[in-house]
C-alpha cells in the first residue's frame, strides 16, 4: 500500500514567498492603531505635567504614538523646545528627543 503525505504535500506549493510576505505585512498592518485626537484640555494637562517635570525634576511617563503603535517612556524632561516642537526626555539609558505631536499622554510617576 502506498503511504502518502496527503494535504501536507500540496500545502506549501500554493504559497509563493511573495504571498507569504504580503500576508505577514497585512497581519502587521491590522495591528496598527489610529492616532487619538487630543482636545484642548488634554493638551494643556500634558503641558503642565511636562513643565512640572522640567522645573522640579519629577519623573514622568510619556506615551507616544509612532507609525500606528503606542510606546511608553519614563524619564525626566531635560529640555522643551517650542520653536522646533520637541522635548528632550532623559531616561535611564539615554536622552531621547520626542516630537510634541507624537505625545498622546503624560502622567507623573
Amino acid at each position: 500500500m502506498i503511504r502518502d503525505r496527503g494535504k501536507k504535500k500540496w500545502q506549501s506549493a500554493f504559497f509563493m514567498p511573495e504571498h507569504v510576505k504580503m500576508l505577514k505585512q497585512i497581519s502587521f498592518d491590522d495591528k496598527k492603531q489610529k492616532k487619538p485626537q487630543l482636545d484642548e484640555q488634554e493638551f494643556e494637562e500634558i503641558g503642565f505635567i511636562v513643565m512640572d517635570s522640567l522645573n522640579n525634576t519629577i519623573p514622568i511617563k510619556v506615551t507616544i504614538w509612532q507609525d500606528g503603535f503606542f510606546r511608553a517612556l519614563t524619564g525626566i524632561v531635560d529640555k522643551v523646545d517650542m520653536l522646533m516642537k520637541y522635548i528632550l526626555l532623559e531616561t535611564d539609558e539615554e536622552k531621547r528627543r520626542i516630537l510634541i505631536e507624537e505625545i498622546t499622554a503624560a502622567e507623573r510617576v
